[in-house]
């Protein structure tokens, strides 16, 4: 199966509760800007409501075009700016600013163990959290802007809401607004820690976070007021997607993919009996693709009946990408990324040599993204 990200996490456990809870700010404002950056793939599963999905098509046969190599496992998923510039975060500790021939442009040193996946705003500003409580707001010139701490270690990957403001999970179980000036707009706390859920962004503003309290938290944008939760069978783990009539996708570690409507009720679940850990994708067809612990892609119907599920040779904790033709790409435990047609059809895989737990990027020219347990980052493509 090779190395997983689960003995970095659970180490993570206790760091965490060592930590002070008290959340405090360093730096100052500067030039606001509102909304996530108009590029190949901004931030983490794309776009706000994390459906996973490109305007672009993939490479549709496997061709490496570079590695670029870091210190420690990768499970940051990368993201793509419009200069085709490609930012991700590694154990190591750093931001990497990759330029599109697989050059250094520059890295940022956060000094704690970076899990969260970046997201970009309009105005090129990098945000990413790291495992030592903080937020960072980095310019595309590698100077830092601002950080914020929280009160435990984020490996959630923030979403940047329309007028600008930051949302991201904490350990401490809090979800965070902040303002793109730095400044803590409101805090809202669940009954347990916020692991890897990253928080979804519905059209009416809606957000959307999952908690090992066991429940789906629905907070209002503006006021950090609480709309209403779900009960699931266990721990949230998962990030929630949002499909275009507003219907909410997530995953629980009982095994369970759940749809429930706006107002929070059951639309209906999906049993896969195998521990859910991926966050759900959504095709421009109400498809929905989500990985499970035991080793399938599954593709269901917007009623939630199968479609059909392809084999891997391993766990998927890799949440897929879709591009514009239907095709699903996604890592697995067994060391390969798969390319899969809108059928379930294998299309092609790709031998990383280590298991993968980051998310594939799509870039403008089709090349696929994605980083790997050996500390490496792959570009594949022509």
């Amino acid at each position: 199966m090779g190395r997983t990200i689960l003995r970095p996490i659970v180490c993570l456990v206790c760091l965490c509760y060592l930590m002070g809870l008290v959340p405090a700010l360093s730096g100052g404002p500067y030039e606001l800007r509102a909304e996530v950056m108009d590029s190949p793939f901004p931030l983490f599963k794309h776009d706000q409501q994390h459906t996973g999905k490109s305007k672009y098509k993939g490479i549709q046969t496997a061709n490496c075009k570079w590695t670029y190599s870091t210190n420690d496992p990768i499970v940051s998923s990368p993201v793509v700016s419009s200069d085709g510039v490609v930012y991700f975060g590694s154990l190591d500790g750093n931001l990497y600013a990759i330029r599109p021939d697989g050059h250094t442009k520059w890295f940022f040193t956060t000094k704690q163990d970076v899990f969260s996946t970046p997201a970009i705003d309009a105005s090129g500003t990098i945000y990413i959290g790291n495992s030592g409580n903080f937020l960072y707001a980095i310019g595309k010139d590698m100077k830092e802007k601002w950080k914020f701490r929280t009160g435990g270690a984020i490996l959630s990957s923030p979403n940047i809401g329309s007028d600008g403001t930051v949302y991201i999970g904490s350990w401490d179980g809090r979800l965070y607004a902040i303002g793109p000036n730095g400044v803590l707009r409101w805090t809202y706390q669940t009954g347990d820690a916020i692991v890897l859920s990253s928080p979804a962004i519905a059209a009416d503003g809606t957000v959307y976070i999952g908690s090992r309290d066991r429940k789906l938290h629905a907070v209002d944008a503006k006021s950090g007021t609480e709309k209403w939760t779900f009960l699931a069978g266990d721990k949230v783990d998962s990030a929630p997607s949002v499909g275009a009539d507003g219907t909410i996708y997530f995953g629980s570690n009982n095994g369970t993919l759940y749809a429930l409507d706006p107002n929070g009720k059951l639309k209906w679940k999906f049993e896969t009996g195998s521990w859910i850990y991926t966050s759900p994708s959504i095709d421009i067809d109400g498809t929905i693709f989500f990985g499970a612990k035991d080793g399938k892609l599954y593709a269901l119907n917007e009623d939630g009946s199968l479609k059909w599920n392809f084999s891997t040779g391993g766990s998927i904790s890799s949440s897929p990408a879709v591009d514009s033709d239907g095709t699903v790409y996604v890592g697995s435990w067994d060391k390969k990324l798969y390319a899969i047609d809108a059928n379930g059809n294998p299309k092609w895989s790709y031998d990383l040599g280590a298991s993968i737990a980051s998310s594939p990027a799509i870039g403008a020219d089709g090349t696929i993204y994605v980083g790997c347990d050996n500390g490496m980052l792959y570009a594949l493509g022509k």
